[in-house]
């Protein structure tokens, strides 16, 4: 009786930790898509503490630098009602006023290298090499081996806002 009632405690915790182990990777994956998206909302840019920021509907800001718009190929002032994207880290990767559609473009090939110092993402690409400024230095650019098959997308003015490892 005893060695019956070891093999079906046995067999009930095995039956545990693999259904465990199931649940644990179905929540992971569900986590990597939920930090892999990004954000859109509505805002209004709003002067904080001297320089700019977003005030998204819920009251949520974002900064907002001159130097970032500038990239981007903006000006933005006071008051104006905006359409913005934001990364999973909250940085804001996308800008527009409200009502006008961005029109970004994607470039996939293999990295050739990241520029850390100039902030540059080079691709080798069937058109050749390819260089692209990056907008922020945390666009995902960590942890990924050059000669990896990325994608980038770009913004209108042409610099990179996202980045994924593969074709897209």
């Amino acid at each position: 009786m005893q060695k019956q009632n070891n093999g079906t405690i046995g067999r009930l915790m095995a039956g545990a930790m693999i259904s465990g182990a199931l649940l644990l990777g179905a929540a992971s994956q569900g986590l990597a898509k939920q930090e892999s998206g990004h954000h859109r909302f509505k805002g209004e840019v709003i002067e904080r503490a001297g320089s700019m920021a977003v005030k998204s509907e819920t009251g949520t800001t974002y900064q907002l630098s001159a130097n970032e718009a500038q990239r981007q190929g903006r000006a933005f002032k006071s008051g104006d009602k905006v359409d913005v994207t934001v990364n999973e880290n909250n940085a804001i990767v996308d800008i527009h006023l409200e009502g006008q559609k961005g029109k970004h473009t994607f470039v996939t090939g293999k990295l050739v290298h990241i520029g850390q110092m100039n902030k540059n993402v080079k691709l080798q690409t069937a058109e050749g090499d390819r260089s692209f400024p990056l907008l922020l230095q945390e666009t995902k650019t960590r942890g990924i081996p050059e000669g990896t098959v990325v994608t980038v997308e770009l913004n209108e003015a042409g610099t990179v806002v996202d980045l994924h490892e593969g074709k897209r």
